[in-house]
């Protein structure tokens, strides 16, 4: 039984997959999605990074405009630059394995960046790490076109969660921090006695730092993906390595 947090707009190629594997799953989404409506500079930028796919997704119609002056396109992992590719957008620079904006800044174009003027484009209420390394020497600002927001516990989570806590080859995806932090929150919320055993369930996670911040909330037994994308979660997930 797999615990799926994605919001549930995004969950469509993996449950197709899923189902096609006989692999059973309950929906039991972290948060929502929500488009903002952000003023767009007028001004161009040599340096235009993109933060996740959901940065490409809800800035896809501000493209013409903002592509209109730049450079150089970074991204900060493979499945946002193949997202980029997929609208016909080139990728100069991307960590090829791990998605991080450590990771981006360890690349050597970024290690020469300096006097530059970079656009970030991100989700509200981000990490701070490359606007952070960036700005010493460079002037950064950033475009914010979505926001994430924990949902209210509904029906679909009270159910879901009721049969997942019955499995006993039970796994939990987790897709970042905050999903992990705001499944917990979720779990508590409809039933704290949940909480110590669903802590028990072994979590599949994209990263270390993922594995590192699900570790701190006092889970036990957590997996890394060997890739990003629905198909190697799937392949890990099918490989019997998680216990």
């Amino acid at each position: 039984m797999i615990l799926v947090t994605r919001p549930l707009a995004q969950v469509d190629k993996l449950q197709i997959l899923f189902k096609k594997a006989n692999l059973d799953y309950v929906l039991f989404p972290a948060f929502e999605v929500r488009k903002l409506t952000p003023k767009i500079p007028s001004e161009g930028y040599d340096i235009i990074i993109f933060i996740s796919v959901n940065a490409v997704i809800y800035a896809h119609e501000y493209l013409p405009q903002l592509l209109a002056k730049y450079q150089k396109i970074f991204a900060v992992g493979p499945t946002t630059a193949n997202k980029l590719l997929s609208v016909g957008v080139m990728v100069d620079a991307y960590p090829k394995k791990n998605a991080s904006s450590k990771a981006l800044l360890a690349l050597d174009p970024c290690q020469s960046i300096n006097q530059k003027n970079i656009l970030i484009i991100r989700g509200r209420g981000g990490a701070e790490t490359l606007k952070n390394e960036l700005e010493a020497s460079n002037q950064v600002d950033y475009l914010e076109v979505y926001e994430r927001r924990m949902l209210d516990a509904s029906p679909l989570h009270r159910k879901s969660i009721e049969r997942f806590m019955k499995s006993d080859d039970g796994v939990v995806l987790g897709n970042s921090n905050q999903t992990l932090s705001n499944t917990l929150s979720l779990v508590e919320f409809i039933n704290p006695d949940y909480v110590p055993r669903f802590k028990k369930y072994p979590i599949l996670v994209l990263s270390e730092r993922i594995k590192a911040f699900a570790l701190t909330l006092g889970f036990g037994k957590v997996h890394i993906a060997p890739g990003l994308g629905d198909k190697e979660v799937l392949s890990e997930l099918l490989s019997g390595k998680i216990r």
